[in-house]
């Protein structure tokens, strides 16, 4: 049970983390790899808002929420939608981002440097204890700030008339563009989206890690790896695939050696692809999003 416990807060990360790349290849069919570095750079925000200008939390929160959802809008309409009008490859669009992952964290070590830099929890550190069981407030902040964003996604999607296009672009891009939806819109309101749910996983981890400028390839990379055993483009699937990732890994860490959590991840990864390509929680009839 404690293994359970100490899976969710990660777990929670690695969801909001694959449902920002599950947004984005749902609606654009992209897979963007600078989705880890939005990570990095709303943990970066928060830390400047709210250590060194001393803002509340919840302002910091949504501040660099806001800020990265520019940055994430910016992206699609001025680097990733001009490569689509010109019928870029697939494979050149994913080096794009792969090229702003690089340039964002190179930004990144030129405003804030080299340094690791400590990020207070914003909540107690005593662990609150039940019996043999023991979770700490900050794992606590962060189970309930994921789970909130993942209800107020859902609302989103299925409530907001932005949402309901974003929706209908997932299921058939070109179906959605013949009924008069603007999927260049629907684009552009996946990526702020998808930006505002990885900056939020920045700031809520980086009381765990240190902040540092290449923070985001880790988070990124599992958060990806999340999606997939989920089933990529499902947003259901990324939010079990999150916690399932999660808690494995705490169990890995626990039964077996932390030092062997990556290679365990990866091996659970290729067991899945092999076993069900699609993914644990997709059905092939299953619309995404």
């Amino acid at each position: 049970m404690q293994y359970f416990l100490n899976g969710l807060p990660i777990g929670a990360i690695y969801a909001l983390v694959a449902l920002s790349y599950s947004l984005i290849y749902a609606a654009s069919g992209v897979l963007n790899w600078s989705q880890g570095d939005m990570v990095m750079l709303g943990a970066y925000l928060g830390f400047t808002l709210f250590q060194l200008l001393n803002l509340g939390f919840t302002p910091a929160l949504f501040i660099s929420m806001a800020f990265v959802a520019c940055v994430g809008v910016l992206v699609q309409y001025f680097i990733l939608r001009p490569l689509r009008e010109r019928k870029a490859p697939p494979i050149n669009v994913v080096i794009a981002t792969l090229g702003v992952a690089i340039i964002t964290r190179n930004i990144a070590l030129v405003i804030w440097g080299p340094d690791a830099q400590i990020f207070s929890s914003p909540v107690s550190a005593k662990p609150i204890t039940l019996g043999a069981l023991s979770i700490t407030p900050q794992d606590i902040l962060i189970v309930t700030v994921g789970i909130g964003l993942m209800l107020v996604l859902q609302y989103f999607l299925k409530k907001t008339k932005e949402g309901k296009a974003l929706r209908a672009v997932a299921q058939d891009r070109y179906g959605a563009i013949l009924m008069g939806i603007d999927t260049q819109r629907s684009d552009g309101v996946a990526f702020a989206a998808s930006a505002v749910l990885g900056a939020a996983a920045g700031i809520l981890v980086a009381p765990i890690f240190f902040v540092t400028f290449n923070m985001g390839a880790g988070i990124g990379l599992k958060g990806f790896v999340a999606a997939v055993i989920g089933g990529l483009g499902y947003i259901p699937g990324a939010i079990a695939g999150g916690f399932f990732l999660g808690i494995v890994e705490a169990i890995a860490g626990g039964k077996i050696s932390s030092g062997y959590r990556d290679a365990i991840t990866f091996a659970l990864l290729i067991l899945v692809l092999w076993l069900k390509p699609s993914g644990l929680f997709l059905r092939k009839t299953r619309q995404k999003v």
